[in-house]
């Protein structure tokens, strides 16, 4: 009888054991993923950022905070962090502007609303390359969509080079990426206000409570957590945009679109300084972890309140 029960007891040990494990085992693809895809290339990326690369003689060295000092002394860089800022003014303040009129818009009924909604989609689900290149063509000296209204309301007499003038390239660049944001702002806008219950409303109105008292304490405390995460997006954007003013200005005309992505793209890819490359992205990197970080304790901060 007791060899029974040790058998059993062993048993029982065993199933424990293996159940213990079962976590673990389903947790294993991830974690895999996320060191191979993730921690892997930082860790190489940080490296990297210390280090003076030799492709053509394949020959690594290590320099310690040359890389990084070289940055930071540089008239480039700061020049590239100046019109970031105002890049991503623009990207954090019309998209929000635009996507909250839209949603607030498109709640309401009225005929051809769902066409509207549909249309509201369709700049999101353009690829940012697609983006690029469709503002690239609106804005053509020779044949652009823009020039040609300009033309033919009377506001100018000869079309005019956007795209070569610093100031305008900049906007247009901005512009470019705030036109896609603004769909991926209402969309998210618009999903908040229809959770909304119609029965605050109600109640407001019946407490005597006008329009603008409504939206200040219904509509928009109910959409404000909503709107820090909107904010926070746009922001991240704002310094990790890419492809689109690629697409446009490559940078140009001379630096006057030169976001940090792009100075990264320069170092990494054509200058092949992928040490200096690496810096840029442990910079940049940086800066959207801490913006990211302040937002999400607005989010989650204790004893918060959206009134």
């Amino acid at each position: 009888m007791s060899t029974v029960r040790l058998n059993r007891a062993e048993a029982q040990r065993r199933k424990h054991w293996d159940r213990k494990w079962i976590p673990y085992a389903l947790m294993a693809p991830a974690v895999i993923a996320i060191v191979v895809i993730i921690l892997s290339p930082l860790v190489t990326t940080i490296i990297y950022s210390f280090s003076n690369i030799d492709l053509i003689r394949d020959r690594t060295t290590f320099i310690g905070f040359e890389n990084y000092v070289e940055l930071f002394t540089g008239r480039l860089f700061w020049k590239a962090v100046e019109i970031n800022l105002k890049f991503a003014a623009i990207v954090v303040i019309v998209p929000t502007t635009l996507g909250l009129f839209f949603a607030l818009l498109l709640v309401e009924e009225f005929t051809g609303r769902s066409i509207g909604r549909t249309l509201l989609i369709l700049p999101w689900a353009l690829p940012w390359i697609v983006i690029g290149l469709l503002w690239n063509w609106i804005v053509n000296a020779q044949f652009g969509a823009l020039n040609g209204l300009l033309y033919t309301l009377g506001l100018i007499d000869k079309y005019i080079p956007f795209m070569a003038n610093e100031h305008w390239a900049l906007v247009f660049t901005a512009l470019a990426s705030a036109w896609r944001q603004t769909s991926f702002s209402a969309i998210l806008l618009l999903a908040a206000l229809q959770t909304i219950p119609e029965d605050l409303y109600d109640a407001a109105k019946v407490d005597g409570a006008g329009m603008r008292a409504r939206f200040r304490y219904i509509t928009f405390a109910w959409l404000r957590p909503t709107l820090t995460i909107v904010l926070l997006y746009n922001i991240v954007l704002g310094f990790l945009q890419f492809d689109a003013v690629w697409m446009m200005t490559q940078g140009g005309p001379g630096d006057a679109t030169m976001l940090i992505s792009v100075l990264l793209y320069r170092y990494t890819f054509i200058n092949f300084d992928l040490g200096m490359g690496a810096a840029v992205s442990n910079v940049l990197g940086l800066i959207t972890m801490g913006v990211g970080l302040i937002f999400v304790r607005l989010i989650y901060r204790p004893h918060s309140t959206y009134v």
